[in-house]
């Protein structure tokens, strides 16, 4: 038994300075490699290597990421070339310096300065060449060399630091950062005016995290430049067979099962199946939807709907945002939806989200009512809140719409959504069949991990007002769980 372990080692040693993946288990040997940390540390090598440039690896919690590319890449990499300049970033400054310090406590091992000998720092042995090179928790410099590694959080400077390979570990630290607009906004103007402005024609980045949200920081990448970027996805639960060829797994098998059973991953996803679908399977919107569900709705043809509808008037809602001027940033569309009353049910028959200013949004709402069954008995039903005020006095003094003023909601809009979402679960919510129907479904059923709700209010608005003459709802009775 011995003797194979003494073999493995030499092994080891001798693949280490070549292949990552052997490095991991050569620097510590009590590390225990699974398929998929093997996975992961061949990507990366692919990424120093110059196969792929810029890497996303989503994967859950708790399952050796950060080991692998935190504390081990950047040791590996300075090994092999001590020049690089690289970034180590994180939600915080103090998990960044955490990082660093493994990553110097690997560089001094004897183990690491038997393969990599031209690559150490200030202090770490006995050499007469040091003096004047950095070396603290926030950035060491390699001895006789360019390179150097610096420790940032999330917000931190970069000034005068160009960086060759930056790395992303988990930029936002809990759900409630996640799901703070303000905090996504935050992290992504630093990756544009900080992070990014650091690196030239070269760099690398590597990102790693657990999606929380359809908006965080590696959304906002992905929707701007797809085509930059490969994309690691490995869940919790394999959804998959062989997980689309980067496993022997088959659908429904926990990724590393000896350490996070599947018993405890379904406990894990029973309790919280929204967060679970984010944090562990990578989908920051549950298959379906999350509050609501895409198959509560039921479908209905254009032209069943009009056979159906005889004389039943069109009423039409409004959600207006405070800035039109362009789409993405701060600004949010305004949304409007046509729907009506049908014996019990309500029939949506169209939906649209429009970037308008003021002067446009007016002249657009008569000839959108126009065109979508509007007539004398319909009512525009527009909230005063943002803009509103001043659409509902300007409509009513330069038009001839029936403007209803929609009371302000006391309530948040995930308590209003769940209040209102048991008449879509029953079946009492059609959509008309249309163009408009996906967009209108994916926002919806996304809620509340989305970046934009105007859908959200107008729908609440719509069922909330056509049923107002059966029941009024008093939100203090109503228990969301």
């Amino acid at each position: 038994m011995k003797r194979l372990i003494k073999l493995k080692r030499i092994k080891l040693k001798r693949d280490a300075p070549e292949r990552f993946a052997s490095f991991l288990g050569y620097a510590n040997p009590k590390y225990r490699a699974e398929w998929f940390h093997i996975l992961i540390a061949d990507y990366c090598q692919k990424l120093y290597s110059g196969e792929i440039k810029n890497l996303m690896v989503f994967m859950p919690p708790q399952h050796g990421k950060s080991e692998i590319i935190s504390r081990n890449f950047p040791a590996w990499v300075l090994g092999k070339n001590p020049d690089l300049k690289i970034a180590g970033c994180s939600y915080s400054l103090d998990l960044a310096s955490q990082f660093s310090r493994s990553i110097q406590r690997t560089i001094d091992s004897k183990e690491y300065q038997a393969i990599f000998p031209d690559t150490y720092l200030n202090g770490s042995n006995v050499r007469t060449d040091t003096k004047g090179y950095l070396r603290n928790v926030d950035i060491f410099e390699t001895v006789g060399r360019r390179g150097f590694y610096k420790a940032v959080g999330v917000g931190g400077g970069l000034t005068g630091t160009p960086v060759d390979i930056a790395i992303i570990d988990d930029p936002v630290k809990d759900a409630t950062e996640a799901y703070s607009a303000t905090y996504r906004e935050r992290v992504w103007n630093w990756y544009n005016t900080v992070l990014s402005t650091r690196l030239h024609n070269d760099s690398k980045q590597l990102f790693i995290m657990t999606r929380w949200h359809e908006d965080d920081l590696a959304g906002r990448i992905l929707k701007a430049e797809p085509q930059d970027w490969t994309v690691l996805v490995i869940p919790a639960i394999c959804e998959f067979e062989n997980d689309n060829g980067l496993s022997e797994r088959h659908v429904g098998d926990a990724l590393w099962p000896w350490k996070h059973s599947l018993a405890k991953l379904q406990k894990q996803q029973q309790r919280a199946p929204r967060e679970f679908a984010a944090l562990y399977q990578q989908h920051p919107t549950i298959e379906g939807g999350n509050i609501v569900k895409r198959d509560w709705f039921r479908k209905i043809s254009m032209a069943e709907f009009l056979a159906l509808r005889y004389n039943e008037p069109m009423h039409f809602y409004l959600d207006t945002a405070y800035n039109k001027k362009k789409v993405g940033k701060d600004n949010d569309p305004s949304g409007i939806l046509a729907a009506c009353r049908i014996q019990n049910n309500i029939y949506l028959y169209d939906a649209q989200s429009v970037y308008k200013e003021m002067p446009d949004l007016l002249r657009f709402l008569p000839d959108y009512i126009s065109a979508h069954k509007g007539n004398n008995e319909s009512k525009l039903n527009i909230e005063p809140k943002a803009n509103g005020v001043s659409v509902v006095q300007m409509l009513r003094e330069i038009s001839t719409l029936n403007v209803k003023e929609t009371p302000t909601p006391t309530e948040d809009k995930e308590v209003r959504l769940r209040v209102v979402s048991p008449r879509i679960e029953c079946g009492r919510v059609f959509i008309v069949e249309g163009s408009w129907n996906e967009e209108f479904l994916n926002q919806v059923c996304a809620f509340p991990a989305t970046s934009h709700d105007e859908f959200v209010d107008v729908l609440g608005y719509a069922i909330n007002d056509l049923y107002e003459e059966d029941e009024y709802i008093d939100y203090d009775e109503i228990q969301v769980f």
